[in-house]
């Protein structure tokens, strides 16, 4: 069993983490621009 806090970490550290496929922006930034350009 995994704490909730364990978990919290281990998705931040994935949501930051550079991607090939998004050209090398993280997830969290495409997100982010995403969340930016919707009225």
């Amino acid at each position: 069993c995994y704490l909730q806090s364990d978990l919290d970490e281990i998705a931040l550290r994935l949501n930051q983490r550079p991607r090939k496929t998004l050209g090398f922006q993280t997830p969290a930034d495409r997100l982010q621009a995403s969340v930016a350009s919707t009225p």
